[in-house]
């Protein structure tokens, strides 16, 4: 996810924690949050697919962006 994707969705959960949200933000952080569960789906499944074929993989391959 683009860094400035990443900063405005904790910008948005952060202020979604503190009560202080719209509803056009919700709805924002809600497609945010989305985008970034799928990406961390497709980069599970990448990985698994790694694994299977004999890769190696480190906990940095896996946690970078």
């Amino acid at each position: 996810m683009p860094a400035a994707m990443q900063q405005r969705l904790e910008t948005l959960m952060n202020r979604n924690s503190l009560g202080k949200i719209s509803g056009q933000e919700v709805s924002e952080l809600e497609q945010l949050v989305e985008r970034a569960d799928r990406l961390m789906l497709r980069k599970a499944e990448a990985a698994a697919i790694l694994r299977q074929r004999g890769y190696a993989l480190r906990q940095s391959d896996l946690s970078s962006s």
